[in-house]
């Protein structure tokens, strides 16, 4: 059975959801940010990446561009390898949402455990 190359609506909507999560990539990781910051600050949480460590304490705004920059890097890339497996680079990009997700949620709770104790 010969090969078929995937139809260009296939690739487009492939495309758009490659587009999509490395948005939604990009907000959760401001969120992080905005969220490791605010949790510094009351001090419920510490940043465990000794480079961030690093930037946050020279520079707050130098801490967040950093934490922009690396999912606008990765669409990015994965704009440029266009041929490689499209399953293979969402299925990461799951992975990379899940993880961010899951430290947003650990922020929170944090953050707001810290709160309810304050306020008792």
């Amino acid at each position: 059975m010969p090969h078929l190359a995937p139809s260009s609506h296939t690739t487009h909507t492939t495309h758009n959801r490659i587009r999509l999560l490395v948005t939604f990539l990009a907000i959760l990781s401001i969120l992080d940010g905005a969220l490791t910051l605010w949790g510094l600050r009351l001090g419920t949480i510490e940043e465990a990446n000794p480079l961030m460590q690093w930037l946050i304490a020279r520079n707050p705004v130098a801490f967040m561009a950093a934490k922009v920059s690396l999912p606008v890097i990765l669409g990015f890339l994965l704009w440029k390898a266009q041929n490689r497996p499209h399953k293979f680079v969402i299925r990461l990009l799951i992975v990379a949402i899940l993880t961010y997700a899951l430290v947003i949620i650990a922020h929170a709770y944090w953050i707001v455990l810290s709160a309810v104790r304050g306020s008792l």
